[in-house]
């Protein structure tokens, strides 16, 4: 399979012979300067479908058992945020980002990898206003797609998503001097581990965004802002992101799979 650089990305309608979707595919091909294209196209390696339900991601070559299948698309309304467990307090991301049981404040949050949208759905469904940053176009637009969708049956959460498709060191050294959010957080794309395989969301994820190799560099532009606290995502015995100043993190807030490394500007 190609890398992100060059995978092949087209967009098409299905199915095809409906005029609205058609106009649609037509649309976001060129919002994403790309070509509209016919379905099973062999002149592309990932196929963007407009269908009547959703945005969808189609492997169409590479690795054989990334082949068909089930699509790839983000699905915010599967997430669950309405039962005991998915209101609990205690979830990981909530207490890194500074979210305590008791205090009826909720901070103010910057997504700067926001990918699906599911860390961004479940702070925002916690009351926290987020702005979310995504600088791969077709995964910014599949995020785009899953919040109008969602916004149907929960129209609340989505009016605290404000989605931009932007660059994130760029987009914070550009609003540096407007307001300011109480925490930033990262979730670079996770390191290869040797043993465990990723599933196909994620495979097929990291060929159209690459590895994140910049992520220290976006380490030290979210610190660089003043912001009071920044929340790393990292797999639970990865190493910490490498920064200049920063051997270690300040907090660590551990789940089964993953931590969040919590740095402090003081």
């Amino acid at each position: 399979m190609p890398d992100a650089q060059h995978t092949r990305t087209a967009v098409c309608a299905d199915p095809p012979h409906e005029v609205a979707l058609q106009q649609r595919a037509a649309v976001l091909a060129a919002s994403l300067n790309t070509r509209k294209t016919r379905l099973g196209d062999p002149g592309c390696d990932l196929l963007l479908a407009v269908t009547r339900e959703r945005l969808e991601l189609r492997v169409l070559q590479g690795e054989a058992d990334l082949i068909g299948g089930h699509a790839v698309f983000a699905d915010l309304a599967a997430i669950d945020v309405d039962s005991p467990a998915g209101r609990r307090l205690d979830m990981p991301l909530l207490k890194a980002v500074g979210i305590k049981k008791g205090d009826a404040h909720r901070p103010s949050v910057i997504d700067c990898t926001a990918g699906l949208g599911e860390d961004a759905w479940l702070l925002a469904a916690h009351g926290c206003a987020v702005t979310a940053i995504e600088r791969q176009p077709v995964i910014a637009a599949l995020l785009q797609d899953a919040i109008e969708r969602a916004a149907g049956a929960a129209p609340s959460i989505a009016q605290r998503v404000t989605l931009h498709h932007a660059d994130a060191s760029d987009w914070l050294a550009q609003a540096k001097n407007t307001s300011r959010p109480d925490t930033i957080v990262l979730d670079p794309m996770f390191p290869l581990g040797r043993k465990a395989k990723e599933r196909k969301p994620m495979r097929v994820l990291r060929l159209l965004a690459g590895d994140d190799g910049d992520a220290p560099a976006l380490l030290d532009a979210t610190l660089s802002t003043g912001v009071h606290r920044v929340c790393v995502k990292r797999p639970l015995r990865a190493p910490v992101i490498w920064h200049a100043t920063r051997a270690k993190p300040d907090l660590v807030f551990k789940g089964k799979a993953v931590r969040f490394d919590v740095y402090f500007n003081h």
